[in-house]
């Protein structure tokens, strides 16, 4: 299976005992034949070119002034020493039934 590009990161936000939640820097269209919450096996590709094996679910956020219009993202599993830059690039690697497995 080829890689598939999901986003490029514009924000990140760590959320304290889940993970890191990443929003893309556009519409995030790979995303949307996901379900909520879909586990998957990434990739994140920092603007240097340096690469994390990363895993993530597939998330909505909701902002109050586009109430009508959420925006899908990535909530990781990184590790604590990982921050992702503006510009990273999350690579889909696989889909698989436990894509937390090779975390540890």
């Amino acid at each position: 299976m080829a890689a598939t590009l999901l986003l490029r990161v514009a924000a990140t936000w760590p959320l304290p005992g889940l993970g890191l939640l990443a929003l893309p820097d556009g519409p995030a269209t790979a995303l949307a034949g996901y379900p909520l919450h879909a586990a998957l096996a990434l990739e994140a590709v920092l603007p240097d070119g340096t690469r994390h094996p990363a895993a993530a679910t597939v998330e909505e956020v909701t902002r109050p002034e586009t109430p009508e219009a959420p925006k899908r993202g990535l909530l990781l599993d990184v590790g604590a020493a990982v921050s992702l830059p503006l510009g990273t690039e999350l690579w889909l690697v696989e889909v698989t039934e436990d894509p937390f497995a090779d975390l540890v």
